[in-house]
């Protein structure tokens, strides 16, 4: 067997197309991380393959750990969970008051497809065919955004395990006599939560750009006079002291 022509060290078991030569497998993956290997390459594929069962490994554990520490109620882990759920909870209640209609139900099957969208990458777009049309499709790249828009600071492999637990949450609070049971207390929350601020730090009415606002001016003051610009003679003018004692 023929040595691998590019480091001519090891035995070349493998055909390359770029070289259009064998090459051992240590030099194939050094070629695989220039990122011009052809997409049909069996030896490209069976090491993405290789790849993504490892990362998949590897999140399944680091989620199992996440549900561990959730559990025990870790400092750490309540404040990942917190930084996810909350922009979530926000963008659920906005929902909630701007669509009557939707239920837990939606906001479930939304966040199963948004899990399944997760677990084949985080920084993937969704696609068309990934939004249904339906209020479940809706809703579901508003929260793509949501998550989009996290503190750097949250771990990406724990945004899966705190989806799953929200989603768990919601799917639990679900009642037949009360389809939106999570959503009416995430509002009724929010409410409380406003009532119990400051006047001062409650979110005060503006007009929305680009409209005219109305002003009553009839009652407004009258303007004072500008005051005269005083003259070279007033400048110069001498003060009652002055007068006095020039006398």
């Amino acid at each position: 067997m023929s040595k691998c022509i590019i480091c001519e060290q090891r035995k070349g078991k493998r055909f390359c197309p770029l070289k259009n030569e064998m090459i051992c497998s240590l030099c194939c993956g050094i070629v695989q991380t220039e990122g011009n290997c052809p997409e049909d390459c069996p030896f490209l594929q069976e090491s993405k393959t290789f790849a993504t069962e490892k990362q998949d490994e590897r999140e399944i554990q680091l989620g199992e750990r996440f549900k561990r520490d959730f559990a025990a109620e870790d400092e750490d882990v309540m404040a990942t969970l917190n930084a996810v759920s909350t922009p979530l909870n926000d963008l659920l209640v906005v929902c909630g008051n701007d669509d009557g209609d939707l239920q837990d139900a939606d906001v479930v099957e939304a966040l199963d497809d948004l899990i399944g969208h997760m677990k084949k990458g985080v920084g993937q777009v969704l696609a068309e065919e990934d939004i249904k049309l339906n209020r479940a499709g809706t809703l579901l790249p508003k929260l793509k955004d949501a998550l989009d828009e996290l503190d750097d600071s949250v771990p990406e492999y724990y945004v899966v395990p705190c989806l799953e637990i929200i989603r768990g949450l919601i799917s639990l609070s679900q009642k037949d006599d009360s389809p939106r049971a999570y959503l009416d207390e995430m509002i009724k929350l929010k409410e409380e939560e406003k009532a119990q601020q400051p006047e001062e730090e409650q979110e005060e009415e503006v007009a929305p750009s680009g409209e005219p606002v109305a002003v009553d001016v009839s009652e407004a003051p009258e303007p004072e006079p500008p005051a005269e610009a005083p003259t070279a003679d007033d400048l110069f003018e001498e003060s009652p002291e002055e007068s006095e004692d020039k006398e």
